[in-house]
């Protein structure tokens, strides 16, 4: 399924879409042969009032269901905004040690940020973290756990660099986690249970003209498809076009490319 984040959006609604009205469309011509015009227009009194309850149900699900997962994308950009901007002010204030720790400082903090932003970003598809980038990182630490408070001339920047780096590696920690948590199956299987007897309902209704009942199907379909699918890209955040970029960074990366390191 996750070849389909690869591809644009639209396009992707347009395959599913396709596929999805096709199926459903040979379900409702059997339902048709089955069972008779007369029959059908039987359930339009009490079927009416069933199937508004339907949707009521599954309209205050799929909007829970969209907040949650929309507000956990959210928080995850947040998050990610404060690594980089924390990484940053970490790279500033490293002028104010000794040039030797300077140095080292600011080139660990170079490779990591070019290791996160490429190869630990396409990692994050799957649910991995870059073992060099961690390694970068844990060498990032043991610099800052190394430096005594008299090697530098202001120790209020010791204290909020060390401070800093612990909110990054929260941050870090954050990320990663995101990458691997995903709705439960059983969610998904509430969800797409529920979408397809909205769909199906509808074969127990009738109309005289059945080409408008196809049309109205139709655009069920892809409505129902359309959400699903929304859903399944917020709970990928990493993975595909439409995925979250290291853009966050780039001011970071500017900075990096403008000292000609």
């Amino acid at each position: 399924m996750k070849i389909f984040l690869q591809l644009p959006f639209i396009v992707s609604i347009a395959i599913i879409t396709a596929v999805c009205i096709a199926i459903f469309f040979f379900i409702q011509k059997l339902v048709e042969r089955k069972i008779p015009h007369e029959k059908l227009l039987e359930n339009h009194a009490i079927g009416g009032f069933m199937y508004n309850a339907v949707c009521v149900i599954y309209a205050v699900l799929i909007a829970f269901v969209v907040f949650v997962i929309w507000n956990k994308m959210e928080i995850t950009n947040s998050r990610i905004e404060q690594e980089a901007s924390n990484l940053t002010s970490l790279y500033y204030d490293a002028t104010v040690f000794p040039d030797s720790i300077k140095k080292e400082i600011q080139s660990t903090i170079r490779e990591y940020t070019k290791r996160i932003t490429k190869d630990e970003w396409e990692s994050l598809a799957y649910g991995k973290k870059d073992d060099e980038a961690q390694k970068q990182f844990i060498k990032l630490n043991r610099i800052f756990l190394s430096v005594k408070s008299e090697q530098v001339p202001n120790t209020e920047v010791l204290s909020q660099s060390l401070k800093n780096l612990q909110e990054i590696r929260e941050f870090r920690r954050h990320r990663i986690l995101s990458s691997r948590q995903n709705m439960p199956d059983i969610l998904w299987l509430v969800l797409i249970v529920n979408s397809v007897i909205i769909v199906v309902f509808t074969f127990f209704f009738s109309t005289k003209n059945n080409r408008h009942q196809y049309v109205m199907t139709s655009f069920l379909v892809f409505v129902s498809v359309l959400v699903l699918y929304l859903i399944y890209v917020l709970d990928n955040p990493f993975v595909g076009a439409d995925a979250i970029k290291p853009d966050a960074f780039q001011p970071l990366l500017d900075i990096i490319k403008r000292t000609g390191k």
